[in-house]
């Protein structure tokens, strides 16, 4: 038996599996697959063959789910959104003050490192933007929660007297998560002394600065 038909009988088992998933399993499989091969791989460089592999399917099945290369990009971006999400409320709903959950927000917001796979998605996205309203949507849907969720803990603290009033909680945030993309720039980067410890605290100094909190 030749290498390639080896490795052919050992991705068939794989295969079958993949195919008996119902359409939206099979869209979720694929897109999990699409998440370890970006860490691996880097979204710049990741093939729909990478993708493919590591889901156990041909290059034309994942095509079949998605269309395009970027069309699987964007959706892998959605799903580490939807995620982080829940893994925010569910942290920051156990933090105890105010200043300590800012400081959790900004943690979870940020980048951990200059190969953050959630951010180095966003970078590809943005250079490569979807046209459909619909995703477009769903984008704007992140963003408006990242910022609601600060708004909250600006309000919370503001209620228990631990941060100063404030004209506009929601204003405010909005503000702060646009330097802390800005932060998160320098921190993809690389640029010397940009890293993720650096962002973090330039980010909660911004934040709490304005609140008295400092």
């Amino acid at each position: 038996m030749t290498a390639d038909r080896e490795a052919s009988t050992r991705e068939a088992p794989t295969r079958r599996a993949a195919a008996r998933l119902e359409r939206p399993d099979v869209r979720a499989h694929v897109l999990r697959a699409a998440l370890l091969a970006i860490d691996e791989v880097g979204p710049e460089r990741v093939r729909v063959r990478d993708i493919a592999e590591r889901a156990g399917m041909s290059s034309g099945h994942v095509m079949y789910y998605f269309g395009k290369r970027d069309r699987i990009l964007v959706s892998t971006l959605l799903l580490s959104e939807d995620e982080l999400a829940e893994r925010r409320t569910a942290e920051l709903a156990s933090v105890a003050g105010p200043r300590e959950a800012v400081g959790r927000f900004v943690e979870l917001y940020l980048p951990v490192s200059a190969t953050d796979v959630r951010w180095r998605l966003w970078a590809q996205v943005i250079a490569r933007p979807p046209t459909d309203a619909q995703t477009l949507t769903r984008i704007a849907g992140f963003t408006g929660t990242w910022v609601r969720e600060l708004a909250g803990i600006v309000t919370r603290g503001i209620g228990e007297g631990v941060f100063r009033p404030i004209g506009d909680a929601e204003d405010h945030a909005t503000r702060m998560c646009r330097i802390m993309d800005s932060l998160a720039n320098d921190v993809l980067l690389g640029l010397p002394g940009c890293d993720a410890a650096w962002a973090r605290d330039q980010a909660v100094r911004a934040i709490l600065r304005e609140l008295g909190g400092a």
